[in-house]
């Protein structure tokens, strides 16, 4: 019976760097990890006594040699030292890189929980206790001759615990010297760039980060990965000296630069920059940069759920997955439902899913609803037999949901030409985002638009004033606060990490509120795409079940007071602190909201009565 191959793969790769080497094997077998692993050396023609000492070490059933003569490089020797690894995750480790209690825990945690992330790196320090790497900035340096890419380290030259360094991120680029890359994704790419960081042992200016280690990074965020700084991984990059009889400074000076050049040719047009560096000095940040907080995903989607730039994951269809999944709750008030499933079905391409949850209507929508499912096969159906609530509802489609986008949709909304593919395009051209909305005609807030130039009760004109509008806003998003639940884009990897909407607010309203700060929270962001209209009637779900909308938002007003801590006597519209509410960061035990079960496995799926979160009846739809 064939061993089990080990969950980790370290490649180190060497030449005349014994002392170096030394100290970071040593560290190694005082710190293994955990988990199963092997370690493989990759020693290219050292000439200083380090190939004998390797040798000595044979015998070590966890340590592999391989011997390279062939000068190519040190990205070509890593890249070997990975095509001989058989571990799910490769590790590489330069010489002088002494490694911290721990140091591969979180880094292995992370890939493991997260399928996402396709490498992730720890915080690395100099002896003197400051900062080397906290996760890479991508910089655009805008010289007087041609701008240039570059790398620059997170929180450089600052003390260890640094504020700043202490929360794991979400990055462009990671150092190379010490990054674990999840093999598939490692391959994927097409490994390290051969030929950029051929030099080994190169003086690394402080905060200067590797070209190799960015280039990889950033081809894995092309194509979907999530490259994460964790700083409860700890090492110390040691200043050695090396005395290569090989070395030849200006070669390194010369290769350093040819680097830089070979960078910017290939990202200068295509990654985005973190900063931009005027040629007139200072550093400007930039509103679509990709840094942001990284959280721990509190549901474990399965990995074919993200697509990674490459085919879609398989739903239990056996179709290809949707792009994404339109979700529509329902509740009585059939005319406007009817109204807004043939607009859904005039303007959402077919590759993308429609799920309708109905909560308990009694006017006829179910059979309407499973008449269509029958019709389309994009079209899914969860029956309740009883007012679940609005949040609950939507929990049920959202979890039931194989797209890579959900799109919260209210059922007395009407959309317009190319509404989704807008949203979507919105929301991958921000790394930072996690919400999108689209503007309106009737909504409180940011998403409202002064005036419209159509009729409003009978939509004649409503699909030019849209196009007029878009063409007008085309590719403008906004950031908010807040976005509204009547249209509302969530990233599936937001939904991993904060989950659903909060049951407590059953009765509809504040809800969304909730789950945009909640987003917040988990360092995303809310945007309105400007370019997207989507026209809403407004609360006719309230209006058939005979609720009085104005006391269900006072009602509901006061539930957020209960759950987020603001002052009982704070009044309706009145002034909230949104520093406090989001101060400390996210919580998973109090800012997680766990799905239910997927419900809907075939097209139509009756689930049985249960009762509401609160006894008065609830907004289910609009």
């Amino acid at each position: 019976m064939t061993a089990p191959g080990p969950l980790l793969s370290i490649v180190i790769v060497c030449r005349n760097q014994l002392n170096s080497l030394k100290f970071t094997l040593l560290t190694l077998r005082d710190q293994a990890p955990a988990a199963a692993h092997e370690v493989i050396v990759v020693d290219q023609g050292s000439t200083d006594g380090s190939a004998q000492f390797l040798s000595g070490l044979a015998d070590n059933p966890h340590l592999r040699l391989i011997s390279d003569d062939t000068a190519s490089g040190r990205t070509a020797a890593r890249n070997r030292g990975a095509r001989a690894s058989r571990g799910r995750y490769v590790m590489f480790l330069d010489p002088g890189v002494v490694l911290g209690p721990h140091w591969s825990h979180a880094l292995i945690d992370t890939v493991e929980k997260d399928p996402l992330v396709g490498a992730a790196a720890g915080k690395i320090i100099l002896q003197d206790g400051r900062i080397d790497h906290a996760g890479l900035a991508v910089l655009r340096w805008e010289t007087p001759r041609r701008p240039r890419i570059s790398g620059r380290s997170l929180q450089a030259g600052r003390p260890a615990d640094s504020t700043g360094s202490l929360r794991p991120l979400a990055v462009q680029g990671l150092a190379g010297e010490a990054l674990l890359v999840r093999a598939s994704a490692f391959f994927a790419v097409g490994g390290f760039d051969e030929g950029l960081g051929r030099e080994f042992g190169r003086t690394k200016p402080m905060a200067e980060g590797e070209t190799a280690g960015l280039d990889l990074c950033l081809r894995l965020t092309a194509r979907g990965w999530l490259c994460v700084y964790r700083p409860e991984s700890v090492m110390t990059r040691l200043r050695t000296a090396e005395n290569d009889p090989d070395a030849d400074p200006r070669r390194q000076e010369m290769t350093a630069a040819d680097d830089q050049v070979l960078l910017t040719a290939t990202w200068l047009e295509r990654a985005r920059a973190d900063f931009v560096v005027p040629a007139a000095g200072g550093v400007l940040p930039q509103e679509n940069g990709a840094i942001r907080p990284w959280v721990e995903p509190g549901i474990a989607f399965p990995y074919s759920d993200y697509h990674h730039g490459r085919n879609p994951g398989t739903p239990a269809s056996g179709a290809l997955a949707p792009v994404a999944s339109v979700i529509v709750p329902t509740c009585n008030a059939l005319d406007y439902t009817r109204l807004c499933v043939e607009s859904l079905l005039t303007h959402t391409d077919p590759r993308h899913e429609l799920i309708f949850v109905d909560n308990g209507s009694t006017d006829g929508t179910p059979d309407y609803l499973q008449g269509l499912a029958r019709d389309h096969r994009r079209v899914r159906v969860i029956l309740n037999g009883d007012n679940l609530g609005f949040a609950a509802g939507c929990n049920l489609g959202l979890a039931a949901a194989h797209g890579r986008h959900l799109v919260l949709l209210n059922s007395d909304t009407v959309v317009t030409a190319d509404w989704l593919e807008r949203l979507v395009d919105a929301a991958e051209r921000h790394p930072r985002a996690g919400l999108v909305g689209s503007v309106t005609n009737n909504i409180s807030g940011m998403q409202k638009l002064e005036a419209v130039a159509y009729d409003q009760e009978s939509l004649a004109g409503l699909g030019e004033f849209a196009a007029t509008d878009a063409a007008a806003h085309a590719g403008e998003a906004e950031r908010t606060m807040r976005l509204t639940g009547m249209c509302l884009l969530i990233k599936r990897e937001l939904l991993a990490r904060i989950g659903g909407l909060d049951g407590v607010f059953g009765l509809g309203n504040y809800e969304d509120n909730d789950y945009c700060l909640r987003a917040h929270l988990a360092g995303y962001e809310c945007l309105i795409a400007r370019d997207v209209f989507v026209h809403h009637f407004g609360s006719r779900s309230f209006a058939a079940a005979g609720i009085d909308y104005v006391a269900q938002i006072r009602h509901q007003w006061a539930i957020f007071k209960s759950k987020w801590g603001i002052p009982a006597e704070t009044p309706f519209n009145g002034h909230v602190e949104l520093g406090a509410l989001l101060a400390g960061g996210f919580d998973p035990e109090r800012h997680f909201q766990a799905l239910p079960a997927d419900p809907a496995p075939g097209l139509t799926q009756t689930t049985g009565a249960a009762p509401s979160v609160m006894a008065e009846p609830a907004n289910c739809g609009g």
